[in-house]
């Protein structure tokens, strides 16, 4: 099932998405809920981000060849290394990925799967951490180069208002373990990586994470990237697709 959030008009609701249509459904989407005779042409409405999170997780350097994001040196560990993105950098499917007026240098895209947690979600086992997700979508990692290289935190380099592109809805029956994510900037393939190449798979990151934190229903943990990552610059049209799932396209622009 693929359930999206969308807005027509005054109306902000979840619905079920079926070929061309969006049906609109009633109750939550975690819990309970009714598939209305509400209904309309995708083409007719905007899609928001699939949840309105609390919390954004995205784990270190999780892929074997990984190059490192912020430090040549630097490999996956034996840990997830989670840490967060700021709730300001969410936006939806064909919303503006904006650059910073005042960048210090390239910022490139990384396509990602996202989880999306389904209840609250503490202290629970690898074994046990799959059920708590609801299902998965894209995700896009934006992240400013020079100053995830010159900073001793991530906060603006990967957290700047408009770096975290989530959408088009979300897969409830898509396997996390075998999604292939493709990359395209103006149409041409610039990054291709498959989940089944984690270091630390989604179960593995959600129960870490939920140790200390607790997780909440429509929170994101991203899956982390490979290291073959494209700068962008205004006007450049960004696809982030993964098979099963669709794609979740966003146009980039500079700040005013």
């Amino acid at each position: 099932m693929r359930i999206a959030r969308f807005k027509k008009g005054r109306l902000t609701a979840y619905g079920v998405v079926e070929g061309d249509e969006i049906l609109e459904i009633r109750g939550s989407i975690y819990n309970k809920f009714r598939v209305t005779d509400n209904h309309f042409n995708l083409a007719d409405v905007k899609l928001l981000s699939p949840t309105n999170p609390q919390q954004i997780w995205c784990p270190g350097p999780n892929f074997s060849h990984d190059n490192g994001d912020y430090d040549p040196e630097l490999k996956p560990s034996g840990s997830p290394e989670p840490w967060q993105k700021g709730r300001n950098s969410l936006i939806g499917p064909n919303e503006y990925i904006v650059l910073p007026k005042d960048s210090a240098g390239e910022v490139h895209v990384e396509g990602e799967a996202v989880a999306v947690i389904s209840k609250p979600c503490r202290r629970i086992s690898k074994e046990k951490a799959l059920r708590y997700v609801l299902g998965y979508t894209c995700g896009n990692d934006v992240s400013e180069r020079q100053w995830q290289w010159d900073d001793r935190h991530l906060w603006r380099a990967k957290g700047a208002d408009t770096f975290a592109p989530v959408g088009p809805w979300i897969e409830t029956e898509a396997s996390p373990l075998d999604l292939r994510v493709k990359v395209k900037v103006n149409g041409e393939d610039v990054q291709s990586s498959c989940t089944s190449d984690m270091v630390h798979d989604f179960a593995s990151i959600i129960s870490y994470i939920s140790q200390q934190v607790t997780l909440q229903p429509g929170d994101l943990v991203f899956s982390g990237s490979r290291g073959d990552h494209a700068p962008i610059k205004a006007d450049d049209v960004v696809e982030v697709s993964i098979g099963g799932i669709g794609t979740l396209k966003n146009t980039v622009r500079m700040e005013d």
